[in-house]
């Protein structure tokens, strides 16, 4: 079964079930349902689903347009549209906006099958995402895949990388938001790290290379959450 987590956010529950039994068919296993915009974000928060099936319009018109938005700017993670909604402003909007790929209802096995391959193909590109960074007067290209962590000093935070460390005037907020949510966690109010780095857990930190991290206490849950899911998946 392909481990891949998948978020279904659409209202209708029959379409929701219908959609989730082609999942099924096509080998998924780990597959989320929820059915408005406000559990919907608090799902993407706390999934961090690889593919999001979004209908474009939930119990509001323009539900569907925020959440990719939101996708957009915190989680940037692919995600596909579903919709059956005519309205041009809409789907001009909807077209702004970084869906991979679109689905008309009723939705068609095949259309549904080509969607999820192509926002799969889209997520593993993403893995290969980088992060432009001034050090001194230069402009620097940093691979995320490259980054073990990033650690907070007043004005400045440090990345580390497999290669180096680099010394940047800005703040771990600003890395945060750069940084996407499924490959990188705040872990403590000065560390930033990359889940794909680590390489041991102990009760309060983690050993990323040759760094111990220490992961806060009001972090501590979010950290086991995840530990959790990656071993049941």
């Amino acid at each position: 079964m392909n481990a891949k987590k998948i978020l279904i956010v659409e209202d209708e529950i029959l379409i929701a079930e219908h959609i989730k039994d082609y999942l099924i068919s096509f080998g998924f296993s780990n597959i989320f349902m929820t059915h408005n915009k406000k559990s919907a974000i608090e799902a993407i928060e706390h999934l961090l689903p690889d593919i999001t099936l979004l209908d474009m319009h939930l119990q509001h018109p323009r539900d569907g347009i925020e959440l990719a938005k939101y996708i957009d700017e915190k989680n940037k993670t692919p995600y596909i549209f579903i919709t059956a909604n005519s309205n041009i402003i809409l789907i001009q909007d909807a077209i702004e906006t970084k869906a991979t790929a679109y689905i008309t209802k009723p939705i068609k096995k095949s259309d549904l099958y080509a969607s999820i391959q192509i926002a799969l193909k889209s997520n593993t590109k993403q893995e290969d995402h980088f992060l432009f960074i001034k050090e001194n007067s230069n402009t620097q290209k940093v691979t995320l895949n490259d980054i073990l962590y990033i650690e907070s000093n007043g004005n400045y935070i440090t990345i580390y990388t497999k290669q180096r460390k680099i010394l940047v005037r800005n703040s771990l907020e600003w890395a945060q938001e750069q940084l996407p949510k499924h490959q990188f966690m705040r872990v403590h109010r000065s560390f930033i790290i990359n889940l794909q780095a680590i390489q041991s857990v102990k009760s309060r930190s983690v050993l990323l290379g040759q760094a111990e991290i220490p992961v806060s206490r009001t972090n501590s849950s979010k950290m086991a959450a995840y530990l959790q899911k990656s071993i049941t998946n």
